[in-house]
């Protein structure tokens, strides 16, 4: 399957009464023309919270427009004709990062990295509570996504 690149972009405009075109999404009499899902990320059990400012597509600098957070709302928004992994979608979130190295999950959270290579870390990808293995499943509308990470700390 050929895929699209992954970019960034900068926020793209700003409201109006009928429309909101933020990141590449449009909003049209509150409808969406874009995929959209649920998204929760828990680390050790605390949930993070994805509706702060540095999170979002709006507030930073260099955003995402294939898999992307939005102020107004919990969802994840995906825009264009190919999905994106979830892996991808994570990696592509402001302040978030996902590498596969030694086919260990390492993904970073605000700052700190969490590497699936040590024993004292687990690092699980949840689609509609099922495990997925985040490389190769691609997000489609309307899924609730969950990444769960548990350290012994």
């Amino acid at each position: 399957m050929k895929r699209r690149p992954l970019t960034r972009r900068r926020t793209l405009g700003a409201a109006t009464a009928s429309l909101v075109a933020l990141a590449g999404c449009v909003f049209t009499d509150g409808e969406v023309e874009f995929d959209r899902g649920e998204l929760s990320v828990v680390v050790d059990g605390d949930p993070v919270d994805l509706s702060a400012d540095r999170f979002q597509a709006e507030n930073v600098d260099n955003d995402s427009v294939a898999f992307h957070l939005h102020e107004r709302d919990e969802y994840w928004y995906m825009e264009g004709e190919e999905p994106v992994t979830f892996a991808e979608g994570i990696d592509l979130l402001p302040r978030f990062a996902y590498a596969n190295r030694e086919d260990a999950h390492v993904v970073t959270v605000d700052g700190t990295e969490y590497d699936g290579r040590d024993s004292s870390t687990a690092i699980t990808f949840l689609v509609d509570d099922e495990v997925v293995d985040p490389t190769t499943y691609e997000v489609q509308n309307g899924e609730s996504l969950r990444l769960e990470i548990e350290t012994d700390a």
